[in-house]
């Protein structure tokens, strides 16, 4: 792939409402992990999040448009303004630009369908005691919707739905748009916010941590062998794909370039991960951009902290790209974004390619038996000169995404 690049980010997450915020969390080890109230009141076994807490977005959006946003479309609407605002392109100039927007969530649809038919039946079925803005806030496509309208964008705009691989894929197919030369700027990302309707069935699975819930922040211990599963989390992640002609017209330098992107289908299980699909998903990204897989240097993996997940991501990784390159989970400071955490990780991956920097994995105490091959990152290294990075991104269904992005020097 050539000729794709970052030329804006913004980010909304456990760790912090703004890049900045998160660059420190990141370097610091920082965990953005709580004991959740609405997990407590609601009697779930696991009572950890990464919570990003109540945000507004001011004056970006006003009170009729507000109406139709969920909390997913507020923190995104904040992460996009970043992002343009990174790119040198003044908010209010946005809508002069054709761009389009593609993205998703997931938590939306369970939550407000949840409270609309809870208000339905405590108000003896009255239908006036239902509000009108539940179908817009409940759409999964609410967060592209909301965010074409508040910012005037008149490019395409279509919500994906993958699960955890959601705005990977997100970005996976903006980057191709731009590629295709049928847009100069994509949007793209996912939001998702915190939701006990939707962890209560990641309960039914024991797919979440409980070990923890008197000790939040060691909740998400990716590769270590204490680990008990994941830890939900909310956010939002977008970044403004570019193409260089774009940039080249309007005088603005890249961040990161998208080198490569791969992405398949597990076509195993709905909810165990398969080890050869994923070593095939980052051949497909490697061999896109053009690389051998020595020359990938760091890996962000998926590594969501789960029991079966961890080992198949290594061993795969181990197999493919061998055993040199630099490896952590930046999940263990944020918890698992779901919808966002795809171009979360992307964002996360950008960023420290650009400040030469990798995060730490944090909890990894004890490194599980058999890992004793892998470079796990457990302490700030800085002064790293890594060209090439890899960022996983893997979700039940079966769906695989891998994002390859290089330094711009």
């Amino acid at each position: 792939m050539d000729s794709v690049y970052i030329s804006g980010r913004g980010l909304v997450t456990p760790l912090g409402r703004n890049l900045a915020e998160n660059e420190s969390g990141l370097r610091n080890g920082k965990s953005g992990l709580v004991r959740v109230p609405e997990f407590i009141s609601n009697h779930l076994d696991s009572e950890v999040g990464g919570m990003v807490g109540e945000i507004s977005a001011g004056e970006l959006i006003d009170r009729k448009k507000l109406r139709f946003c969920p909390p997913t479309s507020v923190m995104s609407v904040i992460a996009v303004a970043e992002a343009l605002t990174e790119a040198g392109i003044p908010i209010e100039d946005a809508k002069n630009y054709r761009i389009a927007v593609v993205g998703g969530t997931a938590s939306t649809y369970a939550n407000e369908l949840y409270d609309v038919t809870k208000t339905f039946e405590n108000s003896n079925y009255r239908l006036r005691n239902v509000s009108p803005f539940s179908v817009p806030r409940a759409m999964p496509s609410s967060v592209v919707s909301n965010l074409s309208l508040i910012f005037g964008l008149r490019g395409e705009s279509y919500g994906i739905s993958a699960a955890c691989a959601t705005s990977a894929l997100a970005v996976i197919i903006g980057a191709r748009l731009v590629e295709s030369g049928a847009y100069d700027m994509v949007l793209a990302g996912g939001a998702e916010c915190l939701d006990w309707v939707q962890a209560l069935g990641f309960c039914a699975c024991r797919a979440l941590s409980r070990k923890y819930n008197s000790e939040p922040e060691k909740a998400s211990r990716p590769f270590d062998r204490d680990r008990d599963g994941f830890v939900l989390a909310e956010g939002a992640a977008w970044v403004l794909l570019e193409s260089e002609k774009s940039l080249k017209a309007r005088n603005a330098k890249p961040i990161t370039k998208v080198s490569g992107v791969g992405a398949n289908s597990n076509a195993v299980d709905m909810v165990v991960p398969d080890s050869a699909a994923i070593c095939d998903v980052m051949t497909l990204a490697i061999q896109n951009a053009g690389l051998t897989p020595q020359e990938i240097g760091y890996v962000n993996t998926h590594g969501t902290s789960t029991p079966v997940g961890d080992p198949l991501e290594l061993n795969a990784v181990r197999q493919l790209i061998g055993e040199n390159a630099a490896i952590n989970s930046t999940k263990s400071q944020t918890g698992h974004m779901v919808s966002a955490t795809g171009a979360a990780e992307i964002i996360f991956t950008s960023i420290m390619l650009e400040k030469e920097f990798i995060s730490p994995t944090i909890n990894l105490e004890n490194p599980d038996e058999g890992f004793e091959w892998a470079d796990l990152v457990r302490e700030l290294r800085t002064g790293t000169k890594v060209k090439h990075a890899l960022s996983n991104s893997f979700a039940f269904g079966g769906s695989n995404a891998s994002v390859v992005l290089s330094k711009v020097e």
